[in-house]
């Protein structure tokens, strides 16, 4: 029997604008919102429906059958482009760094479930994941495959994520947008199809995050796109390293939820979130301001995380910026 097939990026992404009423906002005289990019689509979740979008739509063009990406184990990118793969009926490799084992974890598990072939491989491999000899042993290996960059990365990527902000109603009014920054490809996107009037805030989620203003630059440039400026990143943000989490952060997602029915995800919303809060805790964000917060998915990360984050956020007994 012939499997059927669908596409999921058939439709026009029109993400719903929530208002945040928190006491500290209040207090602070500002006024914050979140774009809810996390109900997009259930499974090809928030800002990776964006960056998949134009990717997998050239790669059908160009009668490719297979994809191969790479990402981490608990990667929010290699676990939708798997779902959007086997919608699209497209053969998918996840390259991850990582041991086997975690072939059991529920990123990966759904991953395969979805038809992705994964193949380990130690972190020093995975770090010549740009050295375009180990993409030529990959492709001895493996066979022909069209190749997109960890996390989406890439012009084409950029040109889905230049459409978050363009149906947003009234995205003009907002004097500050802020949002987690990985590999800086969402940012670059947002940078390109930000409003001139609006001032735009890159949370890093990465320690050392510095280079993510040269490789932003040179994504601009090699999308053919001018920077405008307007835009920075916010480097301490990280919460001591890249997925890390602690007592703080966790007892602060548990009571965001329940003060504004959002849930974050511990690695990229939950820190932007928390350091935002704290700004504006701080006095750092002027009173008066329209901000948006751009909630960009990744909530299927939290499933092998709930008792981790339920212990830690058990034993926090100092206060939270909400």
């Amino acid at each position: 029997m012939t499997q059927s097939h669908f596409n999921p990026f058939g439709f026009a992404a029109v993400p719903v604008l929530q208002p945040l009423q928190l006491e500290l906002y209040r207090r602070a005289g500002v006024n914050v919102w979140m774009l809810r990019l996390d109900q997009v689509h259930p499974q090809v979740s928030g800002n990776k429906w964006y960056k998949l979008k134009y990717a997998l739509q050239d790669l059908i063009a160009r009668g490719e059958g297979r994809v191969l990406t790479f990402g981490g184990a608990y990667s929010n990118h290699v676990h939708a482009l798997a779902f959007a793969g086997q919608a699209l009926g497209i053969e998918t490799i996840g390259v991850i760094r990582g041991e086997p084992a975690y072939a059991a974890n529920p990123t990966l598990s759904d991953a395969r479930a979805w038809g992705m072939r994964l193949e380990f491989v130690d972190r020093a491999t995975y770090r010549n994941r740009q050295d375009p000899a180990f993409e030529q042993q990959l492709r001895s290996r493996l066979g022909s495959f069209g190749l997109i960059a960890e996390g989406g990365f890439g012009p084409l990527g950029l040109a889905g994520c230049r459409e978050i902000l363009a149906g947003v109603d009234g995205v003009a009014d907002f004097d500050l947008i802020c949002v987690a920054v990985g590999t800086g490809g969402t940012m670059a996107g947002l940078i390109a199809g930000r409003p001139a009037s609006s001032r735009l805030l890159g949370f890093s989620a990465l320690k050392g995050g510095d280079f993510l203003y040269a490789d932003i630059a040179a994504l601009l440039q090699l999308a053919g796109e001018d920077d405008p400026g307007g835009w920075g990143l916010q480097l301490d943000a990280h919460g001591g390293g890249y997925a890390r989490t602690s007592p703080l952060l966790a007892a602060f997602m548990a009571a965001f939820q329940h003060q504004t029915g959002v849930a974050l995800d511990p690695v990229y919303t939950g820190k932007m979130v928390l350091r935002f809060n704290q700004m504006v805790a701080q006095g750092e964000v002027v009173a008066g301001s329209r901000v948006l917060l751009i909630h960009t998915g990744g909530l299927q990360g939290l499933r092998g995380m709930q008792k981790t984050l339920y212990d830690q956020g058990s034993a926090y007994r100092g206060g939270l910026p909400l």
